[in-house]
């Protein structure tokens, strides 16, 4: 496990308030009021489309279980009710990392603030069924802080989920956008590539990864170190001593993620 720290510091006209260092693994809080609300939510989501279409959810649930039916609403919700919003404008600092209550209560906020929310929401549900049901029990999910590289192979610092689970794909790694701001269906699901998505950090609620020591837990290798070596550097900087980006953050007006470039999953 790799420990990392990050200030959080707002600006104001006339001085600066410290709020002081935060654990990364502080920002993923499962049990909060947050998290709460979206967990009825999802559920209530999850009831409606039994209710429209009894035979296509079951046949759906016996597939890929209903832990990972649950993950899918619980990413619609905070997809379509979180409004993307910058963070130098609000606090006058390049990034500020919110807690999970923190963007909820706003419904607004930028990739990492989405991305911690989100996570903390599914392992609300996963540390709740973990004990009784082995698809929760057998699924990993991290978040992460890297790059998202786009066609033209320009890098954009990025936040994300990424999960895998041997009912789908076959325990490929999946990628769970948290910035699209809109529902993605029950049968669809994206897999994750890592030419496109570069995973510098990658957590939990309890463990902290970087990707130049821990690369193994993801199945990359040191070659794939080597090849994003000069990216990898700057995250760090970027997390670790807090220095601005050299790349910009990818947001919706710069650089939207493009869902036709996702290799999708349908599930039949």
């Amino acid at each position: 496990m790799y420990v990392v720290r990050r200030k959080r510091v707002i600006k104001l006209s006339d001085r600066e308030i410290d709020l002081g260092d935060h654990y990364l693994t502080d920002f993923v809080r499962y049990n909060c009021c947050a998290t709460d609300q979206i967990m009825w939510e999802a559920w209530r989501k999850l009831s409606s489309i039994y209710s429209q279409n009894p035979n296509i959810f079951v046949s759906l649930m016996n597939k890929i279980g209903l832990y990972n039916m649950y993950v899918k609403e619980i990413w619609n919700v905070i997809n379509v009710k979180v409004r993307y919003r910058f963070d130098d404008p609000v606090f006058q600092v390049p990034d500020f990392w919110m807690f999970p209550n923190e963007t909820w209560g706003q419904l607004m906020g930028d990739c990492e603030d989405t991305t911690f929310l989100l996570l903390s929401a599914v392992l609300r549900v996963k540390y709740g069924w973990e004990s009784g049901d082995d698809v929760a029990k057998e699924a990993v999910e991290y978040g992460c802080l890297g790059f998202y590289i786009d066609h033209q192979n320009n890098a954009y610092g990025h936040a994300f989920m990424i999960r895998k689970t041997s009912k789908i794909a076959n325990g490929r790694w999946l990628w769970v956008e948290t910035t699209l701001e809109n529902e993605v269906p029950q049968s669809v699901w994206y897999l994750v590539d890592f030419n496109q998505l570069v995973p510098v950090y990658f957590f939990t609620d309890k463990e902290s990864y970087r990707i130049d020591k821990d690369y193994a837990k993801l199945g990359l290798t040191k070659d794939y170190v080597n090849q994003h070596q000069d990216l990898i550097n700057q995250m760090i900087d970027y997390v670790e001593t807090g220095k601005w980006l050299k790349v910009k953050w990818m947001h919706k007006t710069r650089r939207p993620v493009d869902t036709r470039r996702i290799t999708a999953i349908h599930i039949a």
